[in-house]
This record gives C-alpha cells, structure tokens and sequence, in this order.
C-alpha cells in the first residue's frame, strides 16, 4: 500500500468511529455530567463530615475516589456504545422490546438516575432542612459506609 491508499483507510476509519460516536454524545455528556455532580457532592460530604467530627483525617479528594470516577465514567461510555451497537444491529428488535425506545436512551435515563439518587444521598446525609430528614428515611446514610 502507497501512502495515499493508508490515508484514505485511516480517513474512512475515523470516518466511521466518528458517525458510531456521534449519536452517543449528547447521552454520555449528560451522564459526565451527572457523574461528575456526584464526585462534587461525594467530596462536599467528606468536608461536612470531617467537619462534624464523624470522618478522621483523609482529604477530600483521593486518587483511590477520582480513579473510581474515571472508571465509573468509563464503563458508562463502553455501556452507551454498547446500547448505541444494540440499537443499530438489532433495529426495530430492540425497539419493540423497550417499547419503542432506544436502547442508548434508556441506559442514559437508568444512569440518570442511579447518579441523581447517589447525588441525593450525599446530600440528604449531613443535611438538616427538612426534605432531607424525609430522604434520610427512604436514602442509604452514607455516613455509616465503609
């Protein structure tokens, strides 16, 4: 192969990731999104709990916590593709079997919300207004996790 034929492959492959990706990017920006305003409140949490006494030491922000954000952020791109490839291989299968959504917008959703409520955990933990003392009944404490 000369040098044109390896561009042109390599122009039609990015070509072709970009189209796959592209479709994806509204959904996995809102659930970056979400995942980071869990990291925010997860290190708010921290800061109130140290403050409160119940936390000993530690910072705020460890490269344990952020490596699991990375992951976390992650292994929700790799599910999205993966809806994304079911939608586009399966086609009108997928779409009678979620009642005529997508798969990709119906991970976005369950993410959406397995973010908001975590978001809401932390949150409703060290709070003392009173939509948080009704939460802290149906939320976990996520002061008494390890």
């Amino acid at each position: 192969m000369d040098n044109s034929q390896i561009k042109i492959a390599v122009t039609a492959a990015g070509g072709a990731a970009a189209a796959f990706v592209e479709p994806v990017l509204p959904v996995a920006g809102l659930c970056t999104a979400m995942v980071m305003a869990d990291v925010v409140s997860g290190v708010r949490l921290r800061r109130r709990l140290r403050r409160a006494g119940k936390l000993k030491g530690g910072a705020c922000l460890s490269s344990r916590q952020f490596g699991r954000a990375v992951r976390r952020l992650v292994g929700v791109y790799v599910g999205l593709c993966v809806a994304h490839g079911a939608d586009l291989a399966l086609g009108s299968a997928i779409s009678f079997l979620t009642g005529g959504h997508s798969a990709l917008n119906m991970l976005g959703v369950v993410i959406f919300l397995w973010q908001l409520m975590s978001v809401l955990e932390n949150e409703s933990t060290c709070s003392d207004a009173a939509w948080a003392a009704k939460a802290r009944k149906y939320l976990e404490d996520k002061s008494k996790m390890n």
